[in-house]
């Protein structure tokens, strides 16, 4: 950790702005502030399906030809704590509403203090579950 020895509870409420401003790039799709949540050199690990993308170039390629769920919400965020090398351990759960249903998982990430506030190292997705809804059962407003 860059500056500070010990991490406080603002560091936490930037972790979990961290994970909220991921939700917000993915929902608009806003690729150019991908250097505010991840490192140069950042992993994402979107499971045996999806894949493992490297780097901040390799994870907006695959985003913008990905089809994204229409809204990303962040839920249950816990901070596990801090680790011998100041990386700081987090999980939480996802929840993906998309045309014909919603989705859901774990996130596991390892996030760390730059000088520019802090960002992913590594952000791993474990999908959990599905719900589809068929046409008959949407309500259209």
């Amino acid at each position: 950790m860059t500056g500070r020895d010990v991490m406080d509870s603002a560091d936490k409420v930037e972790i979990q702005e961290l994970i909220t401003r991921y939700c917000h790039i993915l929902d608009t799709r806003n690729w150019a502030d991908l250097d505010k949540i991840f490192l140069p050199d950042s992993v994402v690990d979107s499971g045996p399906t999806l894949g493992v993308y490297r780097g901040i170039d390799a994870i907006a390629e695959f985003w913008r030809d990905y089809p994204h769920p229409d809204g990303h919400h962040a839920l249950n965020v816990l901070v596990e704590g801090e680790q011998p090398d100041g990386t700081v351990k987090v999980v939480t759960k996802g929840f993906f509403a998309r045309p014909g249903g919603f989705n859901g998982g774990d996130y596991h990430d390892v996030v760390c203090r730059t000088e520019h506030g802090w960002r992913f190292i590594s952000r791993t997705y474990v999908p959990r579950w599905k719900v589809d809804v068929s046409a008959s059962d949407q309500v259209n407003t």
